[in-house]
């Protein structure tokens, strides 16, 4: 048991038996449950927090501590900092809420948003001012000038210009909502591997390693093709020659909108030149490139399609390369509820264990 009083704390503390049983709560892990100490007493862990008891599982197996950055623990609780420990037979539990830290952030990405509404305002003037003086120009030329094969080629000009001027309005103003229906994300993936394959002419290699027992989801397929095939694009363009791209589940994943607790996670790692650090906070940006020839839409685009999704992408400075990850909502469909609901349990010790880490602390 417990030797000191845990009230006077404002860490959160739990203790349970070896068989999962709630032995100790102090006042503030109580607080966290809205519920006074001695009501949580003699609980199975399961019953109160399954994310918690996956740990607690996992700390006995591996007898190792355990850090878990920003996890939530209840479907609507609080985002907390949680430290693991087994030890003699019992796990202690520390709970610590980050919502001072997460206002903070908030209040950072806010102003970033804010300064990046000025930059594309700029960027977008400086984009559209080049086509623009190409169409006056043209339109000059035509107006002065009496061959009829010169005006056709000026007036092409001008259709390209304005074709050009147009994609960057579609690009900045797209609202697009997401189109739900069934599908297997690994078809879709699949099917964008496939044609950058074909586009690299056969130079890109690609390891595959999936997750077989990620279900059906219910996602807009057009829009998730073609994010796949942004950030594949986008690792072809960076000089990789090889791809290595893995799916799985992350459980109780703080990375995805609530109400979903689940995520589907795919990583796709490659061997290219990477990012260069001054990009690296603003790569989701629009018109942010590292190319010459880039228009700096493609990953903004992925970022976009991931959200309406209700998911996230992230990047990862490799020691050579990079690592873009998507998470999205793991949604389960009517024909696929009773299997992935069996997914966590069925899944290996090692496996479970990682996903139950990664939901928070990512890489």
């Amino acid at each position: 048991m417990i030797d000191f009083d845990p009230d006077q704390l404002t860490t959160g503390l739990i203790q349970v038996d070896v068989n999962g049983s709630t032995v100790a709560f102090n006042r503030a892990a109580a607080g966290l449950f809205e519920a006074r100490p001695d009501a949580l007493l003699d609980r199975p862990l399961s019953t109160l927090s399954p994310a918690l008891d996956r740990l607690r599982q996992h700390a006995q197996r591996s007898d190792t501590p355990l850090k878990v950055s920003e996890a939530q623990i209840l479907p609507h609780g609080p985002v907390l900092d949680l430290f693991v420990r087994a030890e003699a037979g019992y796990c202690w539990f520390e709970l610590h809420p980050v919502t001072e830290r997460l206002r903070q952030r908030e209040r950072a990405e806010r102003a970033d948003r804010e300064q990046s509404i000025t930059l594309l305002a700029r960027r977008l003037a400086h984009e559209l001012r080049n086509p623009l003086a190409g169409v006056r120009g043209a339109a000059q030329l035509i107006d002065q000038g009496s061959d009829r094969e010169a005006a056709r080629r000026h007036a092409q000009m001008i259709q390209r210009e304005v074709d050009r001027i147009t994609a960057l309005i579609d690009h900045v103003a797209e609202e697009r909502q997401v189109q739900l229906g069934r599908l297997n994300p690994h078809r879709v993936l699949e099917d964008a591997i496939e044609l950058v394959q074909a586009e690299s002419g056969g130079r890109l290699s690609v390891r595959r390693h999936f997750d077989p027992s990620i279900p059906e989801q219910k996602a807009d397929e057009g829009r998730l093709h073609q994010l796949f095939l942004n950030l594949l694009r986008n690792s072809v363009q960076a000089g990789a020659q090889h791809l290595t791209v893995r799916s799985r589940i992350e459980h109780d994943s703080a990375w995805v909108d609530p109400p979903a607790r689940h995520a589907i996670r795919i990583d796709i790692d490659d061997d290219g030149e990477g990012v260069p650090k001054t990009l690296r906070d603003r790569l989701f940006l629009p018109l942010v490139t590292g190319r010459d020839q880039g228009t700096g839409f493609g990953l903004a685009v992925v970022q976009q399609i991931a959200r309406a999704h209700g998911g996230l992408v992230d990047y990862v400075a490799l020691e050579s390369g990079s690592r873009f990850t998507l998470r999205i909502p793991l949604i389960v469909t009517s024909a696929t509820q009773a299997t992935s609901v069996d997914v966590g349990p069925a899944r290996s010790a090692a496996a479970t264990a990682e996903d139950s880490l990664s939901g928070s602390c990512g890489e």
